[in-house]
């Protein structure tokens, strides 16, 4: 689908988008998560629904209870506007922790433990709701729409942050998405803003923002790299977590004694969550050991599973043993040992390399590691 030129700037394209939808009626929700990019998109939507008529803006944030400091400070200051109807949401969702594999998952201010153990306290104000995952936080039982008008949820999407988002927007052919199980369709006003345009937005606009960004640029981190998310959520914000523990030394330590994990990652870095070959070792030995012999069982059960999937494909259609560590032509991603090894390592329990292409492995349910923890009841994401 090829890129189409209009005749206004990103700017003004956002602002038409959601005038649009608060012109027609339909009932609007910002889904924040106290970010630079769901940030301005609550700004936009403020501009909008005031040439519309329609403040306060409704806002929606689910509390994640992990987050860089400053996230928390901002999205009070935003509740405390006039001009936003603010919902403070709690879920007591199981969040991905990528540094512990015996138990990957780790929940949302824990029920099962004395408040004084976690890393901060909800306002007393929120609410709290059964739904664990992210898309049962903006639904019809909560913000009915008008008849005949549709919920929209809106999200600072761009597609400038990876190509998956890029080619996601253009399998939709717009800003706008289908429904979803609910009947709630997303909307994504800046999907075609780049970094510096929301910067920029910000900067002349004098629009709040959150001030962790200011620490983590002054720490070293390049201004395609500020992200504000769980810091346990992938590996690939590792680095950030071990800026962390220079930047707010308090706040890390209390990370730590709520996830001791944490420590360990910003110690040894990428070896924690990495398969390490022994010298003289195969790659197939090394998957063996590390992902079977060595690993916890739920581990051990999917590096099983895929190992067969994988190596019974390739005998289908090659003589030659399953690769070592280059990716055989027909079997592409996991057409290796090293590729296999490094996907298992960590167990992947939300199956985002695997779903689809091993049908017998599924995310795992919260069930699985908690016992009467629940499950998804939907689409396992953060």
């Amino acid at each position: 689908m090829p890129k189409r030129e209009i005749d206004m700037n990103v700017f003004d394209a956002a602002v038409d988008r959601m005038q649009k939808l608060y012109a027609n009626g339909h009932r609007v929700v910002v889904s924040f998560s106290a970010g630079k990019d769901s940030g301005v998109c609550l700004e936009i939507c403020r501009i909008a629904a005031e040439a519309t008529g329609r403040l306060p803006v409704e806002v929606a944030m689910r509390d994640e209870e992990i987050m860089f400091p400053g996230t928390f400070e901002y999205a009070e200051r935003i509740a405390n506007d006039p001009n936003i109807d603010f919902n403070w949401i709690v879920a007591g969702q199981p969040v991905v922790n990528v540094y512990n594999r015996k138990s990957p998952y780790f929940w949302v201010f824990d029920d099962r433990l004395d408040p004084d153990n976690w890393v901060r306290q909800p306002p007393e104000w929120a609410t709290w709701i059964e739904e664990k995952h992210i898309q049962g936080m903006i639904i019809p039982k909560r913000f009915p729409p008008a008849k005949g008008k549709t919920l929209f949820s809106v999200i600072g999407l761009r597609t400038s942050e990876s190509i998956g988002r890029a080619m996601g927007l253009y399998s939709s052919r717009g800003y706008l998405t289908l429904p979803n199980e609910y009947g709630v369709r997303g909307c994504r006003p800046i999907y075609d803003w780049k970094d510096g345009d929301v910067w920029k937005a910000i900067q002349d606009n004098q629009w709040d923002y959150n001030s962790a960004y200011n620490v983590m640029q002054r720490m070293g981190i390049s201004r395609s790299r500020l992200r504000i998310a769980p810091p346990t959520l992938t590996a690939v914000g590792l680095s950030t977590v071990q800026i962390s523990a220079r930047a707010w030394p308090k706040w890390f330590e209390k990370v730590c004694e709520r996830l001791p994990s944490v420590r360990l990652a910003a110690h040894y870095g990428k070896a924690l969550l990495q398969p390490r070959r022994n010298l003289g070792e195969t790659w197939e030995e090394c998957f063996q050991r590390v992902c079977i012999d060595e690993a916890p069982d739920w581990i051990a059960e999917r590096a099983i599973i895929a190992r067969d999937h994988y190596t019974g494909r390739h005998e289908r259609h090659s003589t030659q043993p399953f690769h070592q560590s280059t990716n055989c032509p027909r079997c592409q991603k996991l057409g290796s040992w090293k590729a296999l090894t490094r996907t298992l390592f960590t167990g992947d329990p939300f199956s985002l390399k695997l779903a689809g292409d091993v049908p017998t492995i599924l995310p795992l349910e919260p069930e699985f590691f908690r016992e009467g923890a629940g499950t998804w009841n939907g689409k396992p994401t953060w």
